[in-house]
Parts: structure tokens; C-alpha cells; sequence
């Protein structure tokens, strides 16, 4: 990544002042949005916007409150849209262990359901994307912004926490 000029980084300084207020004007106009933007670390998302709009802002185009207020607004927006959905992605424990009550399950069912239960919630969302929804590590790196090695490497990692898991269940 390019880094800023010296009067770039002077504009981004200045700039900050607008992080608050947008924050809080985010939360107030966005109810349904609140508890999904608690989960994310809105100041640091709106300080990484303010730096990526001081590249390129134009004095002569914009005033700077309308420039840099709209590009936290736009960050904060995409954020907390991608936390959602996935938070939605997650499966809870407790679907995973009443996922079908009525049916009577075999002992290797019930072993790995209480063996999958045992990961925690990025595990079980990353092997049901890359097992299951056959996702790409290409398309899984893309949208987690990780390069596609480490993505395997989660996945591998998340393959042997869920072999000990069954490995140590009674």
C-alpha cells in the first residue's frame, strides 16, 4: 500500500476530528444496525477511511466535512454489513445439538455433532464453507482479505481441532 505524503498525513490528522461525530450519528440513524456495530471496532474502521480519503482528496471538488464524512459513512456502512452477514453465517451450538431432535442419530452421528459443537464458531463457519459449500480458497482469502495459503491453513488447523475434539468426547 502507498504510503501518504507529508501534507496528506497532515490533512488525515486534521481530519480526525470527524471521526466521533460520525460514529455517533451512524449508531443514531442506524437502530437496526446497532448491535452488529457494537461488534466491530467502528474508531479504527473510520480512522482507516479518513487516511484511504486523504489520497484522494480535492480541495477544489468537495469541502472536507462533506469528503471525509461521507467516506467514514461509506467504511462504517460496509463493515458493519459484512459483520452481518457473517454473523448470520455462524451456526450456534445449540442448532447444531437440536438440529433433529425427533430422528434418532447412530453413535458416530452424535460423536461428530458434539465434536463439531466443541469448535468454536469461525472453525465451523470456515469448515462448512470450504467442505460442505465447496467455496474456493481463492474466493474465502478474497472476502476475509487473507492471502489463500493462510486460508488453508486455518482450514487444516480447523480439520485437526475437530479430530482431537472427537478423539477426546468419551
Amino acid at each position: 500500500m502507498k504510503r501518504l505524503t507529508l501534507a496528506q498525513q497532515a490533512l488525515a490528522e486534521e481530519s480526525l476530528r470527524f471521526v466521533q461525530p460520525e460514529i455517533a450519528t451512524f449508531i443514531l440513524r442506524n437502530p437496526d444496525l446497532r448491535v452488529t456495530a457494537l461488534r466491530c471496532d467502528l474508531k479504527s474502521i473510520a480512522m482507516v477511511a479518513v487516511c484511504a480519503a486523504a489520497k484522494t482528496y480535492d480541495p477544489e471538488r468537495s469541502r472536507p466535512t462533506t469528503y471525509f464524512g461521507s467516506a467514514i459513512r461509506h467504511a462504517l456502512y460496509r463493515a458493519v454489513l459484512a459483520q452481518r452477514r457473517l454473523d448470520e453465517r455462524y451456526v450456534s451450538v445449540g442448532a447444531i445439538r437440536d438440529a433433529m431432535p425427533q430422528r434418532v442419530r447412530s453413535r458416530q452421528e452424535m460423536r461428530a455433532t458434539k465434536a463439531v459443537a466443541l469448535l468454536s464458531a469461525y472453525d465451523r463457519t470456515l469448515l462448512e464453507d470450504r467442505l460442505i459449500e465447496k467455496i474456493t480458497l481463492e474466493q474465502l482469502g478474497a472476502e476475509q482479505n487473507l492471502d489463500p495459503r493462510t486460508i488453508a491453513r486455518r482450514v487444516s488447523e480447523a480439520i485437526e481441532k475437530l479430530r482431537d475434539a472427537e478423539s477426546n468426547l468419551p
